[in-house]
């Protein structure tokens, strides 16, 4: 009798053990995962940073603005957003070359077109390591156009990108860091470039990388009736259950958690709201 209860006590400690082991595991791996995306979104608004930092050296090759989000045709001026290619493809030249062939992929796109064109399908069914993120990765097939997870913040509502900032003045008070047909100076970003949002990481509806228009650039909607902003099945996040990472202007990254204010991101989405910086974390 005494040896079965040591046998079961042994099995117990074990399936304990072995519990814990696996748990340890699983958060590692969602630690991982998370530095991942941050790291993801580091690269991407990295060439904000230097912009917001430029090397003395070099300041007057370094240049002072948020690009538009689209690539502009000159050759098709009424070609809507969502017939350009993406912000993305300005920021192909920066990223590292040693986790993939960026510069292959260069040569594949042809931004003299439209992103529909025969040739920007190539490029644009090759998945972009960096605009992905590692934990439960959107799938699509082959043939299909590969996605982002990760889009730019155009300020509050849906039409966001379109606002036009006027020659001097305030911006207006809807309007974000990113518009489609025009770049935005950094000395317009009164809020502050560590005040406001650069790119956010979504799951909801995730759309081609290399398109244009809503697929990558994004108004907050602050709606009454809209999705929650932060959490699953809200309009950012939904890969981590501790919140949705964000890059802001000055190239840093933050994880805001479905407990943050709402009023704190949808400040955080204009340039010119007049914010306070939020506390660390929320």
């Amino acid at each position: 009798m005494s040896r079965r209860v040591a046998v079961v006590l042994v099995v117990l400690v074990f399936l304990t053990a072995a519990g814990l082991v696996i748990t340890y595991i699983q958060k590692v791996r969602l630690q991982a995962n998370l530095v991942t995306s941050q790291n993801n979104l580091r690269q991407l608004a990295q060439f904000a940073a230097h912009h917001a930092n430029p090397d003395p050296k070099r300041k007057a090759a370094v240049p002072k603005e948020i690009p538009a989000a689209t690539v502009l045709l000159p050759n098709r001026p009424d070609l809507p957003p969502e017939g350009r290619l993406s912000w993305l493809t300005y920021v192909l030249p920066g990223l590292d070359q040693r986790r993939q062939d960026v510069a292959g992929l260069i040569t594949q796109i042809n931004d003299q077109e439209p992103w529909d064109a025969e040739r920007n399908q190539v490029a644009a069914r090759t998945r972009l390591l960096v605009a992905l993120v590692p934990l439960n990765t959107p799938q699509v097939a082959p043939d299909e156009p590969a996605v982002t997870c990760y889009v730019a913040i155009a300020g509050l509502g849906p039409d966001a990108a379109t606002i036009q900032l006027p020659p001097t003045g305030r911006a207006p008070p809807r309007a974000g860091a990113w518009r489609y047909d025009a770049a935005t100076p950094f000395d317009r970003i009164t809020d502050g470039l560590s005040q406001t949002l650069l790119i956010g990481e979504t799951a909801d509806d995730p759309g081609p990388w290399l398109r244009g228009g809503s697929a990558t650039t994004r108004g907050l909607n602050d709606a009454a009736d809209a999705k929650p902003l932060v959490g699953t099945g809200g309009q950012f996040g939904g890969y981590f259950p501790n919140g949705a990472n964000f890059a802001l202007c000055d190239g840093s990254v933050r994880i805001f958690t479905p407990k943050t204010t709402p009023g704190v991101l949808l400040g955080m989405a204009t340039i010119a709201g007049g914010e306070k910086d939020p506390i660390v974390g929320e």
